[in-house]
């Protein structure tokens, strides 16, 4: 089976985790913020895949675009925002909100970091009980089209790269003669995770833009940018293909937690810097 057959059945695999998290209220008594959490990332997913280079005009990457029937991924960004902002935030009011997945349909890669924010943006400004909000925080795709630490290029949003094509080891000549002087091998992890290493692999990522809004203007307080991935191989694999090594559910369950602890990671750490002030307005 594919690694785009197995990734179609995400929804069956993976219902259970796709439950709204729970809203946090605060201490009886207490000051009470309300924090809006919002989830961009739609109900796409893309497998891009390495393929031999046979030549020189041709894409170097296989992609495949799949479209879930569940929203198992706007659930699970929405878990992890709500993770971080209660550990910082324990006395907070959280609102959930995701954008409509069928506004971002037909929308180019590189574009949909842009249109998702717009989107939001002019949903926001009629959104009932907004000034009375705390902060926004919000989640859309982001696009970068070289590629980056080993992984491929042209790589948007949420999804899985796979890496099935051997390297030259240490020592090997290249077809121009010259020797490698260390291995290709990437540093990566076993899906229990343990330290391994592999020029093939395969890799859930989470390439976004985590976006703090001042709720009463609108305009932006911070924006940065996450590019995730964790490249998994096990020595104890035998498939001679590495995306066959992972069964769907298996694979399913590290997308979506991968993409539930990566969503937490970029709050925690955009929350670590991040006052409220005067907005400064960010070029769109």
């Amino acid at each position: 089976m594919s690694v785009a057959s197995a990734l179609s059945v995400l929804s069956l695999a993976v219902g259970l985790f796709a439950m709204p998290p729970a809203r946090a209220t605060a201490p009886e008594g207490g000051p009470k913020k309300v924090i809006a959490l919002i989830s961009a990332v739609g109900d796409q997913l893309t497998v891009v895949r390495q393929r031999p280079q046979v030549g020189s005009n041709l894409e170097p990457y296989r992609r495949t675009t799949i479209t879930l029937k569940g929203d198992e991924l706007n659930a699970a960004v929405l878990r992890g925002l709500d993770r971080a902002v209660g550990e910082s935030e324990p006395g907070s009011e959280r609102v959930f909100i995701k954008l409509n997945a069928q506004e971002m349909r037909g929308i180019a890669a590189s574009d949909r970091e842009r249109v998702a924010i717009g989107k939001l943006a002019k949903a926001l400004e009629s959104f009932p009980g907004r000034e009375k909000w705390h902060r926004i925080i919000a989640v859309t795709p982001a696009y970068v089209a070289p590629e980056r630490q080993g992984m491929g290029s042209k790589l948007h949003g949420i999804g899985i790269y796979v890496q099935p094509l051997e390297g030259p080891r240490a020592g090997e000549s290249s077809l121009l003669g010259g020797d490698f002087s260390s291995s290709v091998d990437e540093q990566t992890v076993t899906p229990d995770g343990k330290q391994s290493r592999s020029s093939t692999f395969i890799a859930p990522f989470f390439y976004t833009r985590l976006w703090v809004l001042d709720p009463r203007t609108l305009q932006v307080i911070e924006s940065e940018g996450r590019y995730d991935y964790r490249k998994l191989f096990d020595p104890e694999w035998t498939a001679l293909d590495v995306a066959k090594n992972l069964p769907p559910d298996q694979l399913a369950l590290e997308l979506v937690n991968f993409t539930e602890r990566s969503s937490a990671r970029a709050v925690r750490e955009a929350l670590g810097v991040v006052t409220i002030t005067d907005p400064k307005p960010v070029a769109p």
